[in-house]
């Protein structure tokens, strides 16, 4: 048995080194494609806060998960777009920038960025507010697209009391 460890040893390292670089890290073309997408899928839901302009950026799987920062969660882009619509009915319009943190990742046919972010809105009232925040996106090709499957916002809550 003794003897049979060392090898085991060496099978156990080169299956991890294996599984490791079958994982490719994103070329600086790729991140610069997706951080693209990411400013358009900003930019339709700054312009007027109206999911319908954010759509084409989204699967229509009505299995997919969604959080946003309010309410907790959507399944399915109908749902999300459907209450976000209510929610964002008083329109207005915001801009959001990316921080220096954008990150993809691969993984498959799938392709996961990450980013922190500063959003400034005002209502159609004139309020302004802003906020930071954090997303991250799964995206796959649907029809020779890349849309998003799972969308993770969040922004930072005060501390606790």
């Amino acid at each position: 048995m003794r003897s049979c460890l060392p090898i085991v040893s060496c099978l156990l390292l080169a299956a991890v080194g294996t599984a490791q670089a079958a994982v490719p890290a994103a070329t600086p073309a790729e991140v610069a494609q997706f951080k693209a997408l990411e400013v358009k899928l900003w930019d339709a839901w700054n312009a007027h806060l109206r999911p319908a302009d954010a759509a084409p950026f989204y699967s229509k799987d009505p299995h997919n998960i969604y959080f946003d920062l309010s309410p907790l969660k959507f399944t399915g882009w109908e749902e999300y777009q459907r209450v976000a619509s209510q929610a964002l009915a008083g329109g207005g319009h915001a801009q959001t920038k990316i921080n220096d943190d954008f990150t993809v990742i691969k993984s498959g046919k799938v392709v996961i960025t990450a980013f922190t972010f500063h959003a400034d809105f005002t209502g159609n009232d004139n309020v302004k507010g802003g906020f930071d925040g954090r997303e991250t996106d799964v995206w796959t090709q649907e029809g020779g697209k890349w849309v998003i499957i799972h969308q993770h916002m969040s922004t930072v809550m005060g501390p606790p009391k």
